[in-house]
């Protein structure tokens, strides 16, 4: 997670100087690549919650199983 937030942190440090220096163009790449980036924070998280939500399941249901 850490060179996720890391690389994150690099895009918007990119945009504030494409602000500063006045280039439209690094503004324009920075915005769109921090973007992705959130974007992947955001599903990262999802799947570490559905994993968590299908392993609590499968023991839940191992359990079951070795009951029977």
């Amino acid at each position: 997670m850490r060179p996720v937030i890391v690389s994150t942190a690099v895009g918007l440090l990119a945009l504030v100087v494409g602000l500063v220096l006045g280039w439209p163009v690094l503004v324009a790449l920075s915005i769109i690549f921090t973007f992705v980036q959130l974007v992947m924070v955001v599903a990262k998280t999802a799947v570490q919650r559905n994993d968590v939500r299908i392993a609590e399941q499968l023991a839940t249901k191992q359990e079951r199983h070795r009951r029977t």
